[in-house]
């Protein structure tokens, strides 16, 4: 990643770079230069997205919102998850069972390309908060084989989903898609009208990639700018993605729609796909909630 200012994002010749970076980024630019920047080939966004639903009052009126294959989808976890013999729950948090959490969490890590162990690195703050928090938890014969770590903001009339881990066989059964149901589930018996699936950083194909974007958005939940629910929570960034080759192909980030920063974080976001081959991608899998419009982008090989 090269970092730059507005002068040199807008001035650069950044296909001379395509050997070296994959993404030349401008942090922070201010709103007014957005336009100047989208000329010069890059996408104002939000620097991180937050995922949302309603909880729609009840079951019947929330699964009614989804296209049908979706519908489906979970109604096939389910039964996986019944015909493996699951257990499934939902228990207060406490000490022995973060720390049975963050060790399937960990062996989920190690597994990424990109892993990033942010939960290892909030422990003692997830601990210091633990009346907070429930767990939505799948047992296989008393072992832990997929957790849900979730934070109950009740001042916000929100559910948040914090941190999850499954194990790589439950995830090849869709056992995230069931916990993240049983989620919206509690949600509802608890009076909260709103889940947050949590927080991510705006660049798919990297920490993130692209199906975990597809998967959120197929249980129902709109990716909107963090700022929406915490002006704090991140900040403003125009990305050009020049190549690839530390991405995966396709490369997925959100971008504002509107030049009025204010007006932006409060809009429906628009949907860019990178890839190498625009005749051979599929964009069907990333629709999305809520989205503004979809582009897809070629980026030809140098």
């Amino acid at each position: 990643m090269a970092l730059v200012d507005v002068d040199q994002a807008v001035n650069g010749d950044w296909q001379r770079y395509a050997h070296d970076v994959d993404v030349v980024r401008v942090q922070n630019p201010p709103a007014h230069t957005w336009p100047r920047l989208r000329e010069a080939g890059f996408l104002p966004k939000p620097q991180v997205l937050e995922w949302q639903a309603s909880t729609c009052g009840s079951e019947e009126a929330y699964i009614a919102t989804l296209p049908r294959k979706d519908r489906y989808d979970i109604r096939v976890a389910y039964r996986k998850a019944a015909g493996s013999g699951l257990d499934l729950s939902t228990e207060a948090l406490t000490a022995s069972s973060l720390e049975a959490f963050l060790a399937l969490y960990g062996q989920q890590i190690e597994q990424m390309r990109h892993g990033w162990a942010v939960a290892v690195e909030q422990r003692d703050r997830i601990l210091a908060e633990a009346d907070t928090y429930f767990a939505v938890v799948a047992r296989s014969q008393g072992e832990l084989v997929g957790a849900c770590l979730c934070q109950d903001l009740q001042s916000a009339d929100e559910i948040r989903a914090r941190f999850s881990a499954v194990t790589a066989e439950q995830r090849a059964g869709s056992l995230a898609r069931v916990l993240y149901w049983e989620i919206l589930r509690e949600a509802r018996l608890r009076g909260r009208s709103k889940v947050c699936l949590g927080r991510d950083i705006n660049l798919y194909g990297h920490v993130g990639n692209a199906g975990l974007f597809s998967f959120k958005s197929r249980l129902g939940f709109a990716a909107v700018a963090s700022q929406r629910a915490d002006p704090a929570s991140g900040s403003h960034q125009a990305d050009r993605i020049i190549r690839l080759t530390a991405l995966s192909d396709p490369a997925l980030l959100l971008s504002y729609a509107a030049d009025d920063a204010e007006m932006a974080v409060k809009s429906a976001l628009r949907l860019n796909v990178f890839t190498a081959d625009a005749a051979v991608c599929d964009v069907r899998p990333y629709r999305g909630v809520e989205l503004a419009d979809t582009v897809l982008h070629e980026l030809k090989s140098i």
